[in-house]
């Protein structure tokens, strides 16, 4: 589904009615809708005259609406919802006539949902405030795309009139229509789907947002009738371009004017088609109205139902009672569908936030969707699990008010906070402070320097607190890296160890050179961690950390349950104390939870390294000053000629780094905000380097892998599946051992996929992955050049020869196929059949999210104003403090750009930032159920009396189940239990259900 930029042209009527060109010398289908067109009577076919005179502002009954204040009119907007090319076939090719009534239908549907949702005006001072109002759009059916081919798709022509609940006419505040476009989109697709089966079609996601198509159309067949598309994505190549926004763009900018007679033109050119794909299509067809012709709804309901319990508890585990029954009752098997469309959209939400927004909720949940769910029943369900204190809303009228989070994050937040807390002043000193002091002066002195008082207190801290886990505040560029060096020095003196844990292997390699004994997070926590979060208790994590003070470096980038699992191993451990050090301000973990930033927040115990020791200019330092409290556009304004506009920022900055000498190549680091940014840079920067001979001319193409980094709920989904990935386990579980498998077919309508490893061949269906396990990773094959004189990295690793992840090298010569690469403690050969081949990437260029923590001398930066999930404040902090001298910024956008940073913080709230009543103050208390805030002692009385243990009687989504035993967070030092509550059973929802599905960018308009 599309949302047309461009307001209504002026004789729009005419326009739609030129444009469709349905039956030829008639107009196509057309029809008013919205609860303000019934008021003002306008219903049926739309009459040109009445809809021009609608969008002038000139209603029925003689009420008119004012023009802007400077004299102009927005007069509407046009959404326009697109049938997948599958349903386009069939009604159009096929002859199903009832099809094309089942998209009308699903169009009508999703509108009168949107304008329950979305449709608002403003009213009071300045208009800042937004009310319910009810819409006036008119639809056009149409059913060519402008390359002849078959396309079902109605434009759903928006006025700019709404109806306030006082009775007055007013503009529409057309904003959430268009920023919830991709869920409208979902909506209607979802729609779509559900009325499809209704028909006898057999429907199958297979795309993001619950796009479908119908099974049994063959690719070829699609492919023959889609000419528009073939047109774009050729456009696309000859430009380079691959993204979906690009895709969009040469959508809408290479669109040509239909000329009359196409009808006639196309219907011929559809005939000559027919001839040989016809077949297939009409086979559909007829499958589809042999499944309904003999048999009755109900019938056909329970088969779907029985179908999909088949499908949905295979991975979900054994059959839970109360979401099972009632199966015979149509309306409570689309209750069924949509329980466990909110169970896998939650869980998929719940991996990489700590709360999310309601209408996330519903995106991610019909992404997910079995057939019949619906975006009302998806409603339904999530608010009976909000009643019930399944999912937890912010309180009602507060920032937070339409925010959700899971109990299970409320509980590892609360344990993380009580296990800090509890800790502090309890530990045993490493060191007596005294001795420790004296051992900091002497390793300053012996280094020539002069320890800041900063320093200092955050050295003692390390070494001589009492507190069992010790926060240090370090902002960027304050030393942290010079503080673990004399701290460990200081440390040894006094025969204490330390051990540096880092959540990125790139950082191992940064501080290689520090003397420091340093282990990756991830390979901590998957040798010593289990599954259930708990640590393994053995002689090798003894060794490991016993006595040992354990820094926790880049802390900000650790999720909760990173966190939770740690602070569990290392007192299985036995380490003296458990140091987080991190930047607050600085780029969160991509997983759920923002634990450092949480305790600090809860006024936990911190030492703060404040000054900048990076940053050699005065400029520098001001302007990470000012990132650092997000003025952005103060920031850039003080830069002034560092950032530079233009309209290939990439090029630019290529073109900057190669006209630098040599030496100063070496200490310039090129840095993008992204991996598509940062793809382009590298090609440039690539062929410029050929260009002056510092790259061999020889090319060897090594096969390598990209790790699709998807959530475990997205994993246990086929459709993210494909043959030729390559499946990654890395411990037991669904009857996998250990190892990588290559992917084969998946078998349509089953979701099973073939696996084949070391010769043998099993099915395998991947929603057998419990949904709370981990280690399992699905990768894609690709190819990259390289040459003599790249920097490359290893983006695996090999720890018998000293390999490790994010390792920078250089390829220094290819002699008959053998790598000889060069690093900077030692050089590595890689012959032809090393499988370490695969683990190498291009080193060039840096995103952001690798370049945190990294100190580089010069840096050329590249961001683009467009990339909204990427422009954040953290991440612009991250850019504007890795170079010590000087640094450029890139973009395409100035102003653009500064707006969309400074618009978007980069942090996510916290699950215990929605519930009061596990705040640290434990003052207040939230009641669930009414969104209200209650006093402590009457919350205290209802959580006494109600029963935890039912938590997800009636949710899938959130019910642990399967061989796996998993608990919320590990223990250690809570004196105090997580307060929960007891659950009531939930009725089931008696309303019929939607189901939701989007698209990107529309490649048949």
């Amino acid at each position: 589904m599309t949302v047309r930029p461009n307001p209504l042209p002026k004789n729009a009527a005419d326009y739609y009615a030129a444009d469709n060109y349905y039956t030829g010398e008639q107009e196509g289908p057309s029809a008013w809708g919205g609860e303000g067109a019934a008021e003002l009577g306008l219903s049926g076919h739309v009459d040109g005259d009445a809809f021009n005179a609608v969008l002038d502002g000139r209603l029925p009954g003689g009420v008119v609406i004012a023009d802007g204040g400077d004299g102009t009119r927005n007069r509407g907007f046009d959404l326009t919802f697109n049938a997948p090319k599958s349903v386009s076939l069939v009604a159009l090719i096929g002859g199903d006539a009832r099809v094309v009534a089942a998209h009308a239908r699903a169009v009508s549907a999703t509108m009168a949902w949107a304008e329950a949702r979305f449709g608002q005006a403003r009213s009071g001072k300045a208009g800042k405030t937004l009310q319910p109002a009810r819409m006036v759009y008119a639809l056009f059916q149409h059913d060519l795309s402008r390359m002849l081919d078959p396309h079902l798709h109605t434009h759903a022509a928006v006025v700019n009139a709404a109806l306030r609940a006082d009775g007055s006419w007013v503009a529409l505040n057309n904003g959430p229509l268009w920023k919830q476009s991709t869920l409208i989109g979902a909506a209607y697709h979802a729609e779509l789907r559900l009325e499809l089966s209704k028909l006898g079609y057999q429907t199958e996601i297979n795309g993001k947002h619950g796009q479908f198509d119908i099974l049994g159309i063959p690719r070829d067949v699609i492919e023959a009738f889609s000419a528009r598309r073939e047109e774009i994505l050729r456009k696309a190549a000859e430009l380079g371009m691959t993204s979906p926004r690009a895709m969009a763009q040469i959508a809408t900018r290479s669109r040509d004017a239909k000329q009359a007679g196409d009808a006639q033109v196309a219907r011929a050119l559809w005939a000559q088609k027919a001839v040989v794909h016809g077949p297939a299509i009409h086979g559909v067809t007829q499958a589809a109205y042999d499944m309904v012709r003999p048999r009755s709804a109900m019938a056909a309901v329970r088969d779907w139902g029985a179908t999909l319990v088949a499908r949905v508890t295979r991975g979900f585990g054994p059959s839970p009672e109360p979401l099972l029954r009632g199966l015979d009752d149509v309306r409570r098997g689309g209750d069924l569908a949509s329980a466990y469309a909110v169970a896998a959209g939650v869980r998929h939400l719940g991996e990489r936030a700590a709360s999310f927004d309601h209408r996330d909720v519903l995106a991610a949940s019909l992404s997910m969707a079995e057939k019949g769910a619906t975006v009302r029943g998806i409603e339904a369900r999530t608010d009976a699990l909000r009643q019930a204190g399944v999912l937890i809303a912010g309180p009602r009228g507060g920032v937070h008010a339409n925010r959700l989070t899971t109990r299970d994050m409320l509980a590892t937040e609360k344990t993380i906070l009580a296990a800090v807390r509890a800790g502090v002043g309890t530990a045993n000193s490493p060191m007596a402070a005294c001795k420790a002091d004296a051992a900091l002066t002497h390793v300053a002195e012996a280094r020539g320097v002069t320890l800041a008082d900063e320093q200092r207190q955050a050295g003692l801290a390390m070494l001589a607190g009492t507190d069992r886990i010790q926060l240090i505040q370090g902002d960027a560029g304050s030393g942290k890296s010079f503080l673990f060096e004399t701290v460990g020095r200081a440390g040894a003196e006094g025969g204490v160890g330390l051990l540096v844990l880092v959540p990125q292997n790139k950082l191992m390699e940064e501080m290689a050179g520090l003397g420091l004994k340093m282990r990756s997070l991830a390979s901590v926590l998957q040798a010593h961690g289990r599954s259930d979060g708990r640590a393994r208790m053995s002689e090798t994590l003894s060794t490991l950390m016993a006595g040992k003070i354990v820094v926790l470096e880049e802390a900000s980038m650790v999720s909760s349950r990173q966190l939770a699992g740690l602070i569990d191993v290392v007192r299985a451990g036995g380490a003296a104390k458990l140091v987080l050090v991190g930047d607050v301000r600085q780029i969160a973990s991509p997983s759920a939870g923002r634990p450092f930033a949480l305790l600090q927040k809860a006024g936990m115990p911190t030492v703060r390294l404040a000054e900048n020791r990076r940053q050699q200019t005065d400029t520098l330092r001001e302007a990470a000053s000012l990132a650092r409290e997000g003025r952005i556009g103060d920031t850039v304004a003080l830069l002034g000629g560092r950032v530079c506009e233009s309209a290939d920022p990439a090029a630019a900055a290529v073109a900057q780094y190669l006209g630098l000498p040599t030496g100063e190549r070496d200490r310039t680091a090129l840095l993008t905000s992204g991996h598509v940014l940062r793809e382009a840079v590298l090609g440039a920067v690539r062929d410029g380097l050929m260009a002056e001979g510092l790259l061999g001319p020889d090319a060897v193409t090594l096969r390598v892998w990209d790790n699709l980094n998807l959530t475990r709920e997205e994993l246990r989904q086929s459709r993210y599946w494909a043959e030729g990935m390559r499946l990654d386990i890395y411990r037991h579980q669904a009857g996998l051992v250990p190892g990588s498998y290559t992917v084969g077919a998946t078998e349509r309508g089953t979701g099973t996929v073939r696996l084949e490893r070391d010769g043998h061949t099993r099915h395998f269906d991947p929603r057998s992955l419990h949904h709370a396990g981990q280690g399992a990773a699905l990768a894609v094959p690709g190819e990259i050049e390289v040459r003599e004189g790249d920097r490359l990295i290893f983006t695996g690793e090999d720890n018998t020869r000293g390999m490790t992840n994010g390792t920078a090298v250089t390829l220094d010569r290819i002699e008959g196929g053998t790598l000889h690469l060069s690093g900077r403690d030692r050089d590595h050969v890689i012959p032809p059949n090393d499988p370490m081949r695969e683990r190498l990437g291009h080193g060039a260029v840096l995103n952001m999210h690798r370049a945190q923590g990294i100190t580089v001398d010069r840096a050329i930066t590249v961001m683009d104003s467009h990339d909204r999930l990427l422009n954040s404040q953290s991440l612009y902090y991250v850019l504007q403090t890795r170079a010590r001298e000087d640094m450029t910024l890139h973009t395409d956008d100035r102003a653009g750009l500064v707006a969309a940073i400074e618009s978007h913080r980069g942090d996510v709230p916290h699950a215990l930032d929605l519930a009061p009543e596990l705040s640290p103050s434990g003052g207040e208390r939230f009641d669930p159920a009414t969104g209200e805030l209650a006093p402590a002692e009457v919350a205290a009385e209802r959580a006494e009396s109600r029963d935890a243990r039912l938590l997800d009687a009636m949710s899938a989504a959130l019910q642990t189940i399967g061989k796996e035993e998993v608990t919320a967070a590990p223990v250690w030092l809570v004196p105090e239990p997580v307060a929960m509550v007891q659950v009531e059973p939930i009725a089931p929802s008696r309303k019929e259900l939607e189901i939701e599905i989007t698209r990107d960018f529309d490649m048949d308009m």
